[in-house]
């Protein structure tokens, strides 16, 4: 049992790691494209890529909570840092929806 839940942080964790360093370049895209909206409206295919991008995060976000369900239903230190992630790409995702609204 134990060497379950090992396996299972240890893949959370690479995914986590995974996730942060893809995020990174789309970090970079997305503060381009912020800068791009604040001086005109984005091209219909920035506003798709935005879409997709969008699309991607709120998938990985869902894999993160399911996740988040196989570790150890106390709360550890370790499964609030994991929420604490969780809800910050959600906040990023609200933002980046909203952003793609205002530049309609």
């Amino acid at each position: 049992m134990t060497n379950k839940i090992v396996l299972i942080l240890v893949l959370f964790c690479s995914f986590v790691f995974l996730a942060t360093t893809r995020s990174g370049s789309t970090s970079t895209e997305s503060s381009a494209l912020a800068g791009v909206s604040q001086q005109s409206s984005i091209t219909s295919e920035q506003a798709q890529s935005m879409k997709d991008e969008l699309a991607k995060m709120r998938s990985l976000v869902q894999q993160m909570e399911t996740n988040l369900s196989f570790v150890d239903t106390t709360q550890s230190p370790l499964k609030h840092q994991f929420q604490l992630e969780i809800d910050m790409w959600r906040v990023m995702i609200q933002r980046m929806e909203k952003q793609l609204q205002g530049s309609r």
